[in-house]
């Protein structure tokens, strides 16, 4: 009987460890990060490069950290993308999303809320989001217009001819597939 009672907590540990936070690798060739911009001209700006930690347990997305330096987000004109570092205050600005709630229903439609820090500010935001599995992977899209006066930035306007709409939309598509940690 003891030996049964050694033996039962050994059983369990897979449930256990299967139920464990595990991070996501995002395939970056399968994800992107775009900016939809209404000016005189419009374009789109492409996040080139960006950090994502995201975390899944229980088959479940549990949490996200998404940070990004507004120097790769190209616009396709350099000298577009260098006026818009000088906009943001120069050096070298950075932007950060965190995950604050995630509530998605069976199937896959949610409402992703959380903060977006950037020059110098914090807003808190809110955006649908559907939430799906390939396989393995996880595939998270969603969009929001966001109002970048929020974060303390003026509305762009040159010589009153060209001016930049203060809404910007913001889609993004992350696909990413659990990877399991090394044990310490």
């Amino acid at each position: 009987m003891k030996r049964l009672r050694l033996l039962a907590p050994l059983c369990l540990l897979p449930l256990v460890l299967a139920a464990a936070e595990r991070p996501l690798k995002v395939d970056r060739g399968r994800s992107f990060v775009d900016v939809d911009v209404d000016a005189t001209k419009n374009f789109t700006a492409h996040l080139d490069a960006y950090e994502a930690k995201v975390t899944e347990e229980a088959g479940k997305i549990k949490s996200a950290v998404f940070t990004f330096k507004f120097a790769d987000l190209k616009t396709g004109s350099t000298d577009r993308d260098a006026e818009m570092i000088k906009w943001l205050g120069g050096g070298a600005p950075e932007g950060r999303f965190e995950l604050g709630n995630l509530a998605v229903t069976p199937d896959g439609q949610g409402q992703a809320s959380g903060r977006l820090i950037f020059h110098g500010a914090t807003e808190r935001i809110e955006f649908p989001v559907s939430v799906t599995r390939e396989g393995d992977a996880y595939v998270i899209t969603g969009e929001t217009t966001l109002d970048y006066r929020n974060w303390n930035l003026k509305v762009i306007r040159k010589a009153f001819l060209f001016s930049v709409s203060p809404e910007v939309k913001v889609r993004f598509k992350f696909t990413g597939a659990p990877v399991d940690v090394p044990a310490k």
